[in-house]
């Protein structure tokens, strides 16, 4: 062999080498996205990750691939929220944590919506509340694929409360709320009295009698963690429980817009089909919940609009100061 075919024959294994070694197209396009889930496998949400899997790996035939940990495995939501900013977990389905900004919060707003069906509008691509949190995910580094509807919000309790649709009614009833403004004002203005304890350990408090009940769940949530310590449950729906699917801004970018679109395309089914469910589920756990002994105390449908009524002239106000008078007054109008 000449010395210049030699010279091009190893110039060749050289750069075929280094090709191989290096991260290529096809390597970096297959490399799993690790997806965060908050829920217990069996739930809903994390059921909905495995079918948003199956669907974007097929189609986009294996370009992207999503590799779930339901549960808390890579970390709490807090943690989570992080590691999605800096890039090391890719995707989650989890609670947008307010210390990052406030306004993630916004869609608690107590009596946001009176139903499921109103509540996809309200938390779903076109609405006023929809774009404040999209704009501050942006802000952060997290693109906002979609808002997920996991269920309204009751009070389980050890005590029957008196006149538990009359706001006006002092309860004989102290209950854990979240550290968060929209679920202390909102509940003392139905007429309890709140304590701050961290979920952990909210199930032993109520045990113990440290306090009488809780605000923060579902009936689902009820029935799963704490049936055996309530007695009561109030269907409020005075607050709606969701969670986000977001994905790192860059990685979302950086994707073909084919691939985006395979991705939107499953998120957004789930999206859409969650706000249905919560309502099915949420009267198939009160069920569950009266088999376990837990009286559900109804309210009515006039009753709930009374109370909506009492909280937005009383309660949103108060929660001005935390949103914007402007804002708040700009979701009234779309109610």
């Amino acid at each position: 062999m000449s010395i210049s075919k030699r010279s091009m024959f190893f110039a060749l294994a050289v750069a075929a080498f280094c090709f191989a070694a290096l991260p290529g197209a096809s390597e970096a396009k297959t490399k799993p996205f690790k997806v965060a889930g908050i829920s217990s496998p069996e739930y809903r949400g994390s059921k909905s990750l495995e079918t948003i899997k199956k669907k974007v790996e097929a189609g986009t035939e294996g370009r992207v691939k999503l590799d779930v940990f339901p549960a808390n495995q890579l970390g709490d939501y807090t943690q989570v929220f992080e590691e999605i900013r800096r890039g090391s977990i890719e995707m989650g389905l989890i609670f947008l944590p307010s210390q990052f900004d406030v306004m993630l919060e916004i869609g608690s707003l107590p009596f946001l919506a009176s139903s499921g069906e109103e509540m996809k509008k309200q938390l779903s691509p076109g609405s006023y509340v929809y774009e404040i949190i999209d704009n501050s995910l942006d802000k952060l580094g997290v693109k906002l694929l979609r808002l997920y509807g996991d269920g309204f919000i009751g009070v389980g309790l050890t005590k029957k409360p008196e006149s538990p649709a009359d706001p006006d009614v002092k309860k004989d009833a102290m209950i854990r709320v979240a550290p968060v403004a929209v679920y202390k004002e909102t509940a003392e203005d139905m007429g309890y009295r709140t304590t701050n304890i961290p979920y952990a350990d909210t199930y032993s408090a109520i045990q113990t009698g440290v306090c009488d009940g809780w605000i923060g769940g579902s009936s689902q949530i009820n029935y799963l963690s704490f049936r055996d310590v309530i007695k009561y449950y109030v269907p409020y729906n005075c607050l709606f429980d969701q969670t986000a699917y977001i994905i790192n801004k860059k990685l979302w970018e950086s994707m073909s817009p084919e691939d985006q679109k395979v991705l939107m395309d499953a998120v957004n089914v789930e999206a859409d089909k969650s706000f249905a469910d919560s309502a099915t589920e949420d009267l198939e756990f009160q069920k569950k919940l009266q088999e376990a002994g837990v009286e559900i105390i109804e309210v009515s449908d006039a009753e709930r609009d009374t109370l909506a009524k009492h909280i937005r002239a009383n309660t949103w106000p108060k929660l001005a100061e935390t949103y914007g008078e402007e804002t708040l007054e700009r979701i009234k109008k779309d109610l």
